[in-house]
């Protein structure tokens, strides 16, 4: 059984028509990709959850969430770079 690209590879090779050898060849190409409203899509379900929540919090702790978060970061990088010395 053919894999689906190599149909569509087929298809293309046998189509004389311009607008549908464009189509098939935007589905080849199309494949695997993301959908392109997706990101922003989650980027303002995410603005419009958050944007209460953050108003709410006092005026320092979000720089303090960051520095704990920097910690963190900071804290795994050195413990990997740790592990891969001995």
């Amino acid at each position: 059984m053919p894999s689906r690209r190599k149909q569509l590879r087929e298809q293309i090779a046998k189509t004389e028509n311009p607008a549908v050898r464009m189509q098939l060849n935007e589905l080849l190409t199309r494949r695997g990709r993301w959908p392109d409203r997706f990101i922003p899509k989650i980027e303002e379900a995410l603005d419009s959850l958050l944007r209460p929540l953050i108003s709410r919090l006092p005026d320092r702790v979000l720089l303090a969430l960051f520095v704990v978060l920097l910690t963190i970061v900071v804290l795994v990088v050195f413990a990997i770079l740790e592990g891969m010395g001995r």
